[in-house]
């Protein structure tokens, strides 16, 4: 009698734990949805700053060859103008 008691104390506390362990896969399984959606939230805003990115990028690259385009140009008529002074120089 002893021995069904330590049986059914046994099986009572087995049957306890595998409740508890059912609330805690339940509980676990929850909170990896959870991350899992606020993962996808962040992979859609990272998408989204990717392409903002990249067309600032572009943006940038467009006005930065303009700039470079511009500096040519000023450069070469400062070249001719300081070439004009010098012959002007000369002819004094």
């Amino acid at each position: 009698m002893n021995s069904e008691i330590n049986q059914n104390a046994i099986l009572q506390a087995i049957l306890e734990l595998s409740t508890q362990v059912q609330g805690v896969k339940t509980e676990i399984q929850q909170q990896i949805e959870a991350l899992d959606k606020r993962l996808d939230s962040v992979e859609t805003r990272l998408d989204s700053l990717e392409t903002r990115l990249d067309s600032v990028e572009q943006n940038l690259s467009a006005k930065i060859d303009k700039v470079d385009a511009k500096m040519n140009v000023l450069t070469l008529d400062i070249l001719e103008t300081k070439a004009d002074v010098e012959m002007l120089k000369k002819a004094k």
